[in-house]
């Protein structure tokens, strides 16, 4: 019961002042491949993205365990300067994998990094890049890395409400192509 009073008193103010929700979905490759369920809150003061990634039907071989993850992103922009963002990030991934290839048995790994991120928005396009320290796993330099890029396909000066945006980014060793939509409450 407590736990579920502090996961409200997190996520009650987070809804109150957010600005917009994400939501979008779109195809995963790495550790696990398959489909990518993806949503959260942006603001101008920070963002949260969390996000599903799964294959349907796919188990290993002599056993019923369907292969997913969980996945979740936030960051805080602390400095600006133009369209230039810098500010601190955390990472959070969870779920079951095979032991190896030939292996009909799934371990579930998690991991859990902290690091710094930058964001810089370029008219329909936004870049952001980071560096992600792993606290629980062995450090790896290729899943510390943080990058993703989102062309927004409505024109910024044609002031839509709505923006739809196709992205691809690589968190944690996992490449994740995407179509979402960012909605404005």
């Amino acid at each position: 019961m407590r736990t579920i009073l502090v996961i409200l008193m997190i996520s009650i103010p987070s809804f109150l002042f957010a600005t917009s929700w994400i939501i979008g979905g779109g195809m995963v490759f790495g550790d696990l491949s398959g489909w990518n369920l993806s949503t959260g809150l942006v603001d101008n003061s920070y963002s949260v993205e969390a996000g599903l990634n799964f294959d349907i039907g796919k188990t290993i071989e002599g056993s019923s365990v369907n292969l997913y993850n969980f996945e979740f992103l936030a960051k805080i922009p602390l400095y600006k300067i133009d369209g230039f963002q810098l500010g601190p990030s955390v990472a959070l991934k969870y779920g079951n994998y095979p032991i190896d290839q030939s292996s009909t048995d799934t371990t579930i790994k998690s991991g859990f990094s902290a690091g710094f991120y930058g964001s810089y928005r370029l008219e329909n396009l936004l870049f952001d890049f980071g560096f992600l320290y792993p606290v629980i796993d062995e450090f790896d330099f290729v899943h510390s890395l943080y990058a993703s890029v989102k062309f927004f396909v409505n024109p910024p000066e044609k002031g839509f409400i709505d923006q739809l945006f196709i992205g691809c980014d690589f968190l944690m060793g996992r490449i994740r192509i995407m179509v979402g939509l960012i909605e404005p409450f």
